[in-house]
């Protein structure tokens, strides 16, 4: 659908191995937290099920970074999130959902390949102690749940264009692009120099560049740092946005001093500030329209869920 409604779908759905991939190390781990119709949760299950979303996210070779987002929702709200996995797959097994083998291996198959090769992804697979027949089980468990959470909320939604167009209307400073610039740069550190042959160094960079000498021979022989790229007005200390914003393309800046060197630029490109058109961003307006919809209504149908289950939190 779109990103928005992936990462709550992946948030939703995607944790649902309550394999014994982590271990509790006492009887208190036994404690009762929480009974969802006949489903007694324990702290242990608890546990395993957050230890169990770090090492599906690790069998599928997610970065860093998508790690650290969806783990720190998990770290949160673990007993929420367990409890609304249950009540869905529950709801979709009652509704009689069932998946083609080859819809499951598709799936499989994309795991996979996110691997280079076969014997890696054993390995990760054995890392968090889980066969392939664990996996296949609760792929099958996630789609499942996929499948129910489109038919109840994701299918009974929709945004019209008008609703597009007003919100644009209303939200036009939202739209409004800031200046850019590309940006070549050389760097000299106080680290490795004194403020005065920082200051030397950098003004024998720019004399080079003046020159009309290659950038590239330039960065070798005095950049401390990598070229700092294409940058958007805002996102710089003042002393560098007042210098880079106002170079034309390939103009060379005079060396500007931070706090910890000495920076020389040059422009290779300038996109100054302007409104976006309707025509250029009805797609992101419209996603997130549809994606605050989807947020409502999901919260919603599963408060709705709850209502008709017994849902007992100790």
């Amino acid at each position: 659908m779109n990103r928005i409604l992936q990462n709550i779908s992946l948030l939703v759905i995607g944790s649902l191995f309550l394999m014994p991939w982590a271990h509790a190390d006492n009887s208190s781990s036994d404690a009762i937290i929480a009974i969802v119709n006949d489903d007694v949760i324990t702290l242990k299950d608890l546990r395993q099920y957050i230890s169990s979303v770090a090492g599906q996210l690790k069998i599928e070779n997610k970065s860093p970074q998508e790690v650290q987002q969806i783990m720190g929702e998990y770290e949160q709200k673990g007993l929420d999130k367990l409890i609304e996995d249950k009540l869905i797959l529950a709801a979709a097994n009652t509704q009689g959902i069932e998946l083609r083998d080859d819809i499951v291996d598709k799936r499989l198959k994309e795991i996979k390949d996110r691997y280079a090769s076969e014997d890696d992804f054993i390995k990760a697979l054995n890392a968090q102690g889980v066969t392939v027949s664990d996996l296949q089980q609760k792929l099958s468990d996630q789609l499942k749940t996929k499948y129910e959470i489109d038919m109840e909320v994701r299918d009974k939604i929709s945004v019209n264009p008008e609703d597009v167009t007003d919100y644009y209307n209303k939200h036009m400073d939202e739209f409004n692009r800031k200046s850019k610039v590309n940006l070549q740069s050389v760097f000299i550190s106080f680290d490795k120099h004194s403020k005065q042959e920082a200051q030397t160094l950098a003004d024998e960079a720019r004399s080079h560049l003046l020159s009309g000498e290659d950038f590239n021979n330039v960065f070798k022989k005095y950049s401390e740092a990598s070229s700092v790229g294409e940058v958007e007005q805002g996102q710089m200390v003042d002393a560098v946005e007042n210098v880079v914003f106002n170079l034309k393309v390939d103009e060379v800046s005079d060396p500007v001093a931070v706090e910890n060197g000495v920076y020389v630029f040059k422009a290779i490109g300038v996109s100054p500030s302007r409104q976006q058109t309707l025509a250029e961003v009805k797609d992101q307006v419209y996603n997130k329209l549809l994606d605050d919809q989807f947020q409502v209504k999901f919260k919603e149908w599963v408060d709705g869920l709850r209502q008709k289950a017994y849902v007992e939190i100790k």
